[in-house]
Parts: structure tokens; sequence; C-alpha cells
């Protein structure tokens, strides 16, 4: 049972690395990537696993900590769904969408999942200080 909660974490800080590797990959023109949701996704997973284990095993579960990784791993995930769907929405509407209409000044197209990159990162972070301090 060991090494399938040292397999569980390991998989869990990984999911943890990619969301936040994946945010400083396009730091100068923040979106989400698919990366990012699908490690999400991971550690709404994995975490689950982990309290299963954690229940299973004798040592004592802090379930107010659990509580709010809980519900803030559920935040980064929707996050990480909606900036997703608006990614692929503005990759679909392709150049011509994003283009300047006659008569009009050229200015920079700000992509819309933008903010639900920052969000997605910044809720990570908090996810990470809450498992880090909160005993």
């Amino acid at each position: 049972m060991e090494i399938l909660r040292e397999i569980l974490l390991t998989l869990h800080l990984v999911g943890m690395a990619i969301i936040v590797g994946g945010y400083f990959t396009v730091i100068r023109s923040p979106k989400v990537l698919s990366g990012m949701l699908h490690a999400s996704y991971l550690q709404l997973i994995t975490g689950l696993l982990l309290v299963g284990i954690a229940e299973m095993g004798d040592g004592d579960v802090n379930h107010v900590k659990i509580g709010i990784k809980l519900v803030v791993a559920i935040i980064v995930t929707v996050f990480a769904f909606i900036g997703s769907r608006k990614q692929k929405a503005f990759t679909a509407a392709g150049p011509a969408a994003s283009a300047p209409a006659e008569g009009t000044a050229a200015t920079a197209v700000k992509n819309p999942s933008a903010t639900m990159a920052h969000l997605t990162f910044a809720f990570t972070i908090i996810n990470l200080i809450v498992a880090v301090f909160v005993h």
C-alpha cells in the first residue's frame, strides 16, 4: 500500500508541476494549455485517491485541510476547463476574427484565456501553500 501511495503522491506532484511549469512557459502571453487542464484532472483524481488511502490507514486525517484542498482543486479544474474552452474557441476563430476592421487602428488582441491561466496558476499555488502550512 505504501508503494501505491508513493506513486500517487508522485503523480500528484507532477500534476502540480505541469500546471506551474505550463504557466511559466507561456507567461509572456498567458493562456491555458491543454496540459494544464489534464494536470488539474490528474491532481484532483490523485488527491482523492490519496485521501482514500489515508482513510484506510491508521493515521489521523485532517478533514479541514482536505476539504479546503478539495474545494481549491475543484476551482483550479473549473478555471482550467473554462480557459481551455476559451482557448479552443479563440484558436478556432483564427486570425480573421482578430484582424482589425478597416479604418481602425491595429491593436494587440488579448488572449481570452489569459485570466483563466492566471487564476489557475494562483489557485494552484494557494493549494500548495495549504498543503505545506496547514497541519
